[in-house]
């Protein structure tokens, strides 16, 4: 009788073992994770959702991707104000202006949900900015490939998606330090333009650009679209050869620029892959893991990360994660 007892008794703690064991790994995927794009209905965001779906398939969890129909700060932090009153865990954004999300962080984060950003090293109110790579190499590289092409020397002018984008603005700075120091042959005709991250205005100020710079080499992109905006306008000039755009594209927008030769170079990491990190690095905070230096997020150029405090301190990821494409290998690349 007592050797029952004792069998029922270690059956019993088993059992409750077993489904303390169930319900800790239910509670991992009890989160709503949610990232918050620029804009919605653009090809590189939709190529992101890919990868936040791909992370919710993968662990179970609630995570999704919204966007506003416009480009707009004010459009965005209503999404952000619509998701603290839904109580979701954790709020990942590609901010259009990273100054203006710092009160509904604030608010987020008294609330008890953890915020994020991807595309904004200087963001405050952050437990983690996520970069596919250090802006300012990636700025300086894309000058390097664009300089070469157009032999050392030429004119040139660098468009930003909006003045308050932060990792546009990085890498014309970036741009314009490599051209000052390596390719003194190299000048910049104008302050970096606004495009708006619309490819009709990219192709109208391109157009002004060529009437008032007939000597015009090269015109850098930061938004995706204005290598298309910009190569459309070079091709109905009848430039292709004389004007080439570069700059940070997907493969699949850039395509046909590429292969006529309006577009001469892209540049650009995978949206989907930033997409997955995005969410796991908020997966792992919520389940109270350390990110750590070196760490692998499971995708391509993230498998050794680093990590940096920006100047108001918060910590920034930095992945190894940019691709080059040109006429040559863009069949390489389906997206």
């Amino acid at each position: 009788m007592k050797r029952f007892k004792l069998l029922l008794l270690l059956s019993t703690v088993l059992l409750l073992t077993l489904s303390l064991f169930v319900v800790a790994e239910a509670d991992d995927t009890d989160f709503e994770i949610v990232m918050v794009v620029k804009l919605e209905g653009v090809a590189w965001f939709d190529n992101m959702r890919l990868g936040v779906e791909e992370f919710a398939e993968e662990t179970g969890v609630n995570a999704y991707q919204i966007g506003a129909a416009t480009a707009d700060p004010a459009s965005q932090i209503a999404l952000i104000e619509d998701l603290i009153a839904k109580k979701v865990d954790a709020i990942i954004v590609v901010p259009n202006d990273p100054v203006a999300l710092e009160p509904v962080f604030k608010k987020a984060n008294d609330a008890g949900i953890l915020t994020f950003t991807h595309e904004a090293s200087n963001q405050k109110q952050v437990t983690f900015d996520i970069e596919a790579f250090d802006n300012d190499a990636y700025g300086r590289h894309m000058m390097d490939v664009m300089a070469e092409d157009l032999n050392l020397e030429g004119e040139y002018a660098c468009f930003v998606g909006h003045l308050t984008s932060t990792t546009h603005n990085e890498w014309v700075d970036a741009e314009i330090a490599q051209q000052q120091e390596k390719y003194p042959n190299m000048k910049l005709v104008t302050d970096r333009i606004e495009e708006q991250e619309n490819q009709q205005i990219a192709y109208e100020k391109t157009l002004e650009l060529l009437r008032t710079y007939p000597n015009l080499k090269g015109v850098m992109g930061s938004a995706m679209s204005t290598v298309p905006g910009a190569a459309l306008a070079i091709e109905e000039k009848g430039l292709i050869g004389k004007v080439g755009a570069y700059g940070t594209c997907l493969p699949s927008v850039a395509y046909d620029y590429l292969k006529n030769g309006a577009a001469k170079s892209i540049h650009f990491w995978i949206p989907a892959d930033a997409g997955y990190v995005s969410c796991k690095v908020a997966w792992e905070v919520l389940k109270g893991n350390e990110i750590k230096e070196g760490m692998d997020l499971g995708k391509p150029g993230y498998e050794s990360i680093t990590i940096q405090n920006n100047q108001h301190g918060f910590p920034v990821i930095y992945g190894q994660a940019w691709h080059d494409v040109t006429a040559e290998n863009v069949d390489d690349y389906d997206l």
